[in-house]
């Protein structure tokens, strides 16, 4: 049978030859570009730190505070002081009284100079100042961490369409978000695969988990690992079942997890 196979192959023209290894050459590029076997034998391995809490700076302003300067006027009753009174002998506050001194100008009519007695006893009024200043202190600022994340389920991958093993799982941040960490990845290669929730329950079939409800949180970042995944703030986890490595080209799934299995 391979006899008559090369026979007819030498017999063949030369145009008709290189038309056929054109063809060979051809499909060969189109299985191994689209199909990938190589990454068959491939392994890529990604090692991630799960992602820390991030700090959050807070700015702590201080109370609105009274004008930074105020001016008081105290004003002290008069006070009238006896001529011969022995308070007199200590030293007084400022005192304004009227003067009899002449300025070189008439009085006005009926004007009458206040006698030395009378200017003695006179009215004493004294004016105090005080300046009072206040500081308002500036802004402070302080950093504080968030309490860590919540472990809420933890599961082993099963075998779908490849043999793989490793442990899911599934954690709530301070802010409410969710991480999905592949700890200990070791799954087969392939080509276009996705890391996806699916509204489907765990069962032992390669098609169901892109047949109904799936989302898909990113390509698989390697075969080999620890690895996160995000899952958006606004998605409601209780809507899905499973996290499923899923060959989006041929609609094959490699791998699946349960999501909601309780912690160990």
């Amino acid at each position: 049978m391979l006899k008559r196979f090369l026979h007819f192959l030498l017999a063949l023209s030369v145009r008709t030859k290189i038309t056929i290894a054109v063809i060979v050459v051809g499909l060969g590029v189109f299985v191994t570009a689209y199909f990938e076997p190589h990454k068959l034998f491939i392994d890529e391995v990604v090692d991630e730190e799960f992602p820390a809490p991030v700090a959050i700076a807070t700015t702590t302003t201080a109370a609105e505070a009274t004008p930074a300067t105020t001016v008081a006027t105290t004003t002290v009753p008069p006070t009238t002081i006896a001529p011969d009174d022995p308070v007199t002998t200590t030293t007084a506050p400022t005192t304004t009284a009227p003067t009899t001194e002449p300025t070189g100008e008439d009085p006005e009519p009926g004007f009458k100079p206040a006698t030395e007695e009378e200017q003695e006893s006179a009215p004493v009024t004294t004016t105090s100042t005080t300046t009072t200043t206040t500081t308002v202190p500036p802004p402070t600022t302080t950093t504080t961490v968030p309490e860590g994340p919540v472990l809420l389920s933890s599961s082993e991958w099963i075998d779908l369409g490849h043999p793989g093993t490793g442990t899911v799982l599934v954690y709530r941040q301070p802010d409410g978000s969710h991480v999905i960490r592949f700890e200990d990845l070791d799954v087969s290669n392939g080509p276009d695969l996705l890391v996806i929730l699916s509204a489907s329950p765990l069962v032992d079939d390669r098609g169901a988990y892109s047949a109904t409800e799936y989302l898909s949180l990113g390509d698989l970042k390697g075969n080999q690992g620890n690895q996160n995944y995000e899952v958006p703030a606004d998605v409601n986890l209780d809507d899905y079942l499973t996290v499923a490595i899923w060959c989006r080209r041929f609609n094959y799934t490699f791998n699946a997890a349960d999501i909601h299995s309780p912690p160990a």
